[in-house]
């Protein structure tokens, strides 16, 4: 079948054929007409194999011919962006496409004349508890990779969003995609869909367990592989011998640098490279170079790098972009890449298939995490054939990875949504939107949801009446008998999209600062709050947190020990994380903190990001129950966010001036807005890392010169960075403050 035999605009055929789409996949040929009627659809087809589009043009067709908007959901920022360009590259016929998946503290109105939109399922449920008006006028859901409503993290929330979507909108149409998983048929069921399920794949893929020196395929057929001192770079030079790349995967962080740095001079004889000073200073960290960025770099020019969350945005996107253009032949990475963009290779190795947790030591990894990373074998239109290769210490191994893995079918997927601890956001949610107001009501959606499709929500009834006790204690939502109503904290704490029990530590410290409260207090409650992922404490941070843990015991403004959910462990993390963040506001350089800490500078970044936000509604919850309290926290989020001193709050207001720019102003003696608009203009171009434009930026913005305004040059790297973060985990850009209160 023929794209332009779809029942589609014929300006879409015409699109579609210009972009090189003329024959069909066989899932496409399936699932597209169904589609294209209206129906409800659940597609589980392999990674690769073509299923973006059977979301694509079902939404061109609506937006163009039934003159209804399509919202597009994806599990991860990351993928938003992706999608947001395909759909763009056939904006032309007469469509907008808009990304949201940033500040949950808003309705979002910059997309209000959005045809389709492309958000988180975070970003989706916030609209409808903001009540957006653009999703009341959504016709179609796309729902991309919703297997990851098996993610007990994600999960939850995209089965809440969809099932508000369906409850609201009876005729919403859903296109659900999914990777191969063995109950889709429980998906189908649930979203009252035709199933479309196909194993074809435009490039075939072979999986299989490497041992002895030979590779044993799922069909028992063996290859073998040259032998190398090292089994790992025996598979890897075979493979960019024959003109392939590889992914290799496993299960810590500090693997995949030493592994990638292991190889780095092997792959350099088929694959190194001068760097350019632009890409050295990128790849090694900006204006802060960190010796993670510099290793990174390294393996870079050798044509092989290392990809994990330790790493910044602008790290993870260089390699992903070199290593698809072909300059990187290999990429050491952890499993969260198999969950991500799409980046394929010829040849994927998985070295681990366990990983270690705090409470239960090694663990298996799932079926499905394993089959993700064998499905990155095969690059469409680049290989002939993808290879997934397993690596066995011996035969008894070899054995049970084959059987377990290679043979075995992915688990069946399961809601993560029938847990208290997990319901409490999303109960205060219901009540807050109206969809509930009652405990009763509150059961009856549950049974609406994947999870009461798919079990007895046996005791759910008394889970639910435990958490409207505690909202209700909390002072959130009213509740006489079973009756609720939202009250004004409890709606300001769901329309920040915060854990309620967060919003509870956070009120309570706001309530128990006192004057000269100090600064490591704030960011300790902070931290302890639920939202905030506490960072694993290492024997090198045991001195340091030993001497916080005694300093700061009595004196917490929220004490965590009188909380069931709390432990020794989780406070030690949390005061990691806010002995690192008093050292990024105290403009410790990176390279000390990654150093000194054993974290990267994607942990920086992302703690960074995650403070800045609870901070945010810290100081929202103090304007409402205490606004004397809010001139003590406010002035921190502007310290957070750009990691400076109280003194450089003002000259990070500038655009264009980041933490390196500010301190040399500052150091200069220009201190606030007064001393550069009565500056010399030459004076200050003059200044390292400054120069002319950014001098006459600064000028103008500052008031202190007339006529055109000129051009700002591009940001300075730390400002910059740290724009990239807020848009990897936030979806967009923060926008400046002009002052404190300007938020």
């Amino acid at each position: 079948m023929r794209f332009d035999e779809l029942d589609v605009p014929d300006n879409v055929a015409d699109a579609l054929r210009e972009h090189g789409f003329i024959e069909l996949h066989p899932p496409q040929a399936e699932a597209l007409p169904i589609a294209l009627e209206g129906r409800n659809l659940v597609v589980s087809v392999p990674t690769a194999s073509g299923k973006s589009l059977i979301g694509y043009i079902p939404a061109m067709k609506k937006v163009i011919n039934e003159r209804k908007r399509v919202l597009y959901i994806v599990p991860l920022k990351a993928l938003a962006s992706e999608k947001k360009d395909d759909l763009e590259s056939f904006s032309h016929l007469g469509f907008t496409v808009a990304m949201s998946t940033g500040d949950l503290d808003s309705d979002d109105g910059g997309i209000k004349d959005a045809d389709i939109v492309v958000a988180t399922s975070e970003k989706a449920d916030s609209m409808i508890r903001h009540g957006s008006r653009w999703i009341d006028s959504v016709g179609l859901v796309i729902a991309d990779e919703i297997h990851m409503i098996h993610d007990p993290g994600r999960g939850p929330t995209l089965e809440v969003a969809l099932t508000k979507l369906m409850r609201r909108n009876p005729n919403l149409q859903i296109i659900a995609l999914s990777a191969t998983i063995s109950n889709a048929e429980d998906l189908a069921l649930w979203l009252e869909a035709k199933l479309v399920r196909s194993d074809w794949r435009p490039v075939p893929l072979r999986e299989g367990v490497f041992f002895d020196g030979e590779i044993t395929f799922d069909d028992m057929k063996k290859k073998e592989v040259p032998a190398e001192k090292d089994e790992i770079w025996a598979l890897m030079k075979q493979t960019i011998m024959e003109g392939g790349q590889c992914l290799v995967f496993v299960n810590a962080r500090r693997s995949t640098e030493s592994l990638a740095n292991k190889f780095a001079p092997n792959v350099a004889e088929f694959a190194g490279r001068t760097l350019s000073k632009q890409d050295t200073d990128l790849l090694e960290g900006g204006s802060e170079p960190t010796s993670l960025g510099k290793k990174l770099a390294h393996c870079v020019s050798s044509g092989t790098a290392f990809h994990n969350a330790g790493l910044t945005y602008r790290q993870r996107k260089y390699v992903e972009d070199n290593f698809r253009s072909g300059n990187i032949k290999c990429i050491v990475a952890t499993p969260t890449l198999a969950a991500g963009i799409n980046l394929p290779a010829r040849r994927v190795i998985v070295r681990d298939t366990g990983r270690f947790e705090s409470n239960a030591g090694m663990v298996p990894i799932s079926v499905m995490e394993v089959k993700q990373m064998c499905g990155r074998a095969g690059r469409p239109g680049y290989d002939p054939y993808g290879e997934a290769v397993l690596i066995a210490k011996n035969q008894r191994d070899s054995d049970r990875l084959m059987y377990d893995y290679i043979m075995h079918d992915t688990e069946r997927l399961t809601s993560k949504l029938g847990n208290e601890v997990t319901l409490r956001s999303h109960i205060l949610g219901l009540i807050a939107t109206g969809d509930a107001s009652s405990d009763e009501d509150i059961v009856e959606f549950l049974q609406s949801t994947f999870y009461g499709s798919t079990s007895s929500l046996f005791g759910v009834e008394g889970v639910v009446e435990k958490v409207t006790d505690f909202l209700a204690r909390e002072e959130m939502v009213e509740k006489n008998g079973s009756s609720l109503r939202i009250l004004p904290f409890g709606k300001r704490i769901s329309d920040l999209y915060i854990d309620p029990k967060s919003a509870v530590i956070l009120r309570d410290a706001v309530n128990n600062m006192k004057e000269g409260t100090d600064v490591f207090s704030i960011l300790l409650a902070v931290a302890l709050t639920p939202d905030v992922m506490g960072l694993y404490p290492k024997k090198s941070d045991e001195n340091r947190l030993t001497a916080l843990a005694e300093e700061y015991e009595g004196k917490c403004l929220f004490d965590p020990f009188e909380d069931p959910e709390f432990n020794y462990e989780v406070f030690m993390g949390a005061l990691k994380v806010s002995a690192m963040t008093e050292d990024w506001i105290s403009e410790v350089p990176e390279d000390v903190m990654t150093d000194t800490m054993g974290i990267g500078p994607g942990d920086i970044r992302s703690r960074v990001d995650m403070m800045d936000w609870i901070m945010y509604s810290m100081s929202e919850i103090a304007f409402i129950i205490r606004p004397d309290s809010v001139r003590a926290i406010r002035p921190l989020l502007t310290r957070i966010r750009y990691g400076v001193k109280a003194e450089l709050i003002d000259l990070v207001s500038f655009r264009g001036v980041g933490r390196t720019r500010a301190r040399i102003l500052y150091d200069a003696g220009y201190r606030n807005r007064t001393d550069i608009m009565s500056a010399d203009e030459k004076t200050l171009a003059s200044l390292p890392r400054i120069g002319p434009s950014l001098a006459k930026g600064l000028k103008n913005q500052a008031g202190g010169s007339s006529g055109t305004v000129a051009p700002l040059p591009d940001w300075d790297p730390d400002a910059e960075e740290m724009d990239a973060m807020a848009e990897e985990y936030c979806g967009e850009k923060v926008s400046k403050q002009s002052n404190l209160l300007d938020f």
